[in-house]
């Protein structure tokens, strides 16, 4: 909770999901939820939970349905921003993420999965969420082909065309022609292995910011 935190004032909530064998301390303490606790200070609401057996294998949609009742009790409990619920995470947690996007839009706007594929799921629905994605190329643990995947079913799920523009200062591409609201951009690092690149926090606060 932002430490000067106003009961009038509705906040946006982001959900910082963790990797494999992670943990919501990990998010919330030195990740400082991937560097974004900092960008925005006291001006959000975060929140890190904790996923069964290390991870978000979200068998049989058990963290879709977790992830829901949280969001809901959050909101029940603090005074937020309906419209700005944003989910972002690495690795595992860039999976959850996209499985949020693929059936949780009807309460979360916007994702921001980093190094992420389509392993946790991705269940139909008619409920689109914007998209970002961040990906190295040199990642031998969830291959770049797997993240291009997850941001090949948005592009479509979006009605987003194949052509691009430059977005930001740290090499990403904005698709064109996208649904209204729902643009989506992908952030492809030449090298960085497994892990999430330092502009991660910078690029994700600019997208978060265009939901108001």
């Amino acid at each position: 909770m932002p430490a000067a935190y106003d009961r009038n004032k509705a906040y946006p909530v982001i959900i910082g999901l963790h990797w494999r064998d992670g943990s919501a301390a990990d998010v919330y303490g030195w990740s400082g939820f991937f560097g974004l606790k900092n960008l925005y200070g006291g001006d959000a609401i975060f929140v890190a939970p904790q996923g069964l057996d290390a991870g978000w294998a979200n068998t049989g949609d058990r963290d879709i349905r977790f992830l829901r009742a949280m969001i809901s009790e959050v909101q029940q409990g603090a005074c937020t921003d309906t419209r700005r619920v944003f989910a972002t995470g690495f690795s595992f947690g860039g999976m959850m993420s996209n499985a949020i996007g693929c059936q949780m839009g009807d309460v979360v706007r916007a994702i921001v999965p980093m190094a992420g594929s389509l392993w946790s799921g991705c269940a139909d629905s008619s409920n689109k969420v914007a998209a970002l994605f961040i990906h190295a190329k040199d990642d031998n643990t969830v291959p770049y082909s797997a993240g291009m995947q997850a941001r090949d079913l948005f592009l479509k799920r979006n009605s987003c065309s194949t052509a691009t523009v430059p977005v930001g200062s740290n090499g990403c591409v904005e698709y064109q022609g996208c649904d209204g609201g729902k643009p989506v951009i992908w952030c492809g690092t030449e090298t960085g292995g497994h892990w999430y690149p330092n502009f991660s926090a910078q690029e994700s606060k600019a997208f978060f910011d265009r939901f108001k």
